[in-house]
């Protein structure tokens, strides 16, 4: 095809600086498409796989149409009116604009992301199979060493797995929010933060779990998935008590909240809830962002508060909303809202790690273009079909963490606060769409829309008062 032929011809000449002949590698890379395309027309996997992909990819554009309809009705709605009567009709133009124009670039973007989805499926294949194998050989190595062939695999589609997001990051980054005036990147800072993402996150950490994880299949066999289990969940514990500490601080600076009315409100606050965390830090969202935020991460010694700079400006530094805010975050902390998610985290892994140890098919590896089985492919192959069914895992997990998102004002309110001024300043900076689709809220919120969680307080507070009187 001539997808095939460019990429053919793009590929040849990066990896002939390794010392790869380029028609040698076009014709392994060529021979590995026409595996793959072969194996679409007769796989037990790769085709129900393929159409669960497309499927999904029909239904996220159907929201986006219905989102696209309800964007387009003028005026404030009589519900988002009644419940939040603060909202100017100028303001909740502009927000929904914005919603639109998002909604509207979200088109383009799936499309696209569904595309280079498809092109990594068939390039892991093609280079594993050739130039992978090829470089590990002219090193020294075999066949057999499936980690130095993996390592090998992972550089040499790097840079693809690098610079095919770009486009659509630096269009979302430079037009769509530099528009709304939320981009606060320069062109230099943009390249180091994703640059340290891709290395840190991508490379890093996806070495870290995966070599593990090989070593495990390739050692123990049939019973690996119950100690790949405990191994994986051992390792997202470990990545959250060392992300706030070592990680987020390479993407941006975290300082003590300065003095003033502010930090004595929220040590005040802090005080009071009796929560065991004494490290309070402001960091600078502004390098990147104008939109705002604010949370408590960490687990035991690594517990931290962190507070946006660009929170305590769209709350004008009032430190009644900012401590309302702060009350809510210190809310999922004690009410072990971390240990609940942590908890799904670990049953989903649970659940995954079971069905790969019955998945021992060998045709799972074969249909998805690879020349041959070992611990690594069946582990990477696992994972994409498993990548289908997270839309699913999401939607679920989606629909507990708003009822957490209600404890935690509930949290608030109990500790004396009325956190709906600062959600409808909230709201207002970062243009926030104040009455989204039912369906679009139903599969892709975390949280409780604006209007639902001010009913919410105001529902709670009213009980408040008549218990009082």
């Amino acid at each position: 095809t001539r997808l095939s032929t460019t990429a053919s011809v793009m590929w040849a000449s990066f990896l002939s600086r390794w010392g790869l002949q380029p028609p040698a590698l076009s014709a392994l890379i060529a021979s590995a498409s026409g595996s793959l395309v072969a194996s679409a027309s007769t796989s037990s996997y790769l085709r129900p796989f393929l159409a669960a992909s497309l499927l999904y990819h029909g239904f996220e554009q159907y929201i986006r149409w219905r989102r696209r309809a309800r964007l387009a009705v003028k005026g404030v709605p009589e519900a988002v009116a009644a419940a939040m009567p603060e909202v100017d009709p100028a303001e909740y133009a502009r927000a929904q604009e914005y919603s639109a124009a998002k909604n509207n670039f979200g088109f383009v973007a799936d499309l696209y992301g569904l595309a280079t989805g498809l092109v990594h499926l068939w390039l892991q294949a093609a280079v594993w199979n050739g130039p992978a194998l090829s470089l590990v050989l002219r090193c020294g190595g075999t066949a057999s060493h499936e980690l130095a062939r993996a390592g090998a695999s992972m550089l040499l589609c790097a840079p693809w797995d690098l610079l095919s997001g770009v486009p659509v990051d630096l269009y979302r980054t430079f037009v769509l929010e530099e528009r709304f005036g939320f981009n606060k990147h320069t062109w230099l800072s943009w390249l180091g933060d994703s640059l340290k993402h891709f290395v840190v996150e991508e490379l890093l950490m996806g070495s870290l779990m995966m070599a593990p994880l090989v070593l495990l299949v390739r050692s123990l066999g049939p019973s690996s998935w119950m100690y790949g289990f405990g191994f994986t969940s051992l390792f997202v514990l470990l990545l959250n008590v060392v992300y706030p500490v070592w990680i987020a601080p390479l993407f941006n600076t975290f300082a003590p909240l300065p003095e003033g009315d502010v930090r004595d409100g929220v040590e005040a606050l802090v005080k009071s809830s009796g929560i065991n965390c004494s490290r309070i830090f402001q960091v600078d969202g502004s390098r990147q962002s104008a939109h705002s935020n604010a949370y408590v991460a960490g687990f035991f010694g690594s517990k931290r508060i962190v507070i946006y700079d660009t929170l305590i400006t769209h709350l004008d530094g009032d430190v009644e909303d900012i401590c309302a805010v702060v009350a809510h975050e210190i809310g999922h902390a004690q009410l072990h809202h971390n240990y609940a998610l942590l908890g799904v985290s670990t049953a989903q892994l649970f659940v995954m790690f079971r069905l790969f140890g019955v998945c021992t098919d060998p045709r799972l590896v074969t249909d998805f273009g690879f020349d041959a089985p070992c611990a690594y492919l069946s582990l990477l192959t696992f994972f994409t079909l498993w990548s289908v069914a997270m839309p699913l895992v999401s939607f679920g997990l989606n629909a507990f963490t708003r009822q957490l998102e209600y404890q935690a004002d509930a949290y608030s309110v109990r500790l004396g606060f009325d956190i709906r001024k600062a959600l409808a300043k909230i709201s207002k900076t970062n243009l926030s769409d104040l009455n989204p689709d039912p369906l679009d809220s139903l599969f892709h919120h975390s949280h409780p829309t604006t209007v639902q969680r001010v009913l919410a307080v105001k529902q709670l507070l009213d009980t408040c008062e008549r218990k009082a009187l």
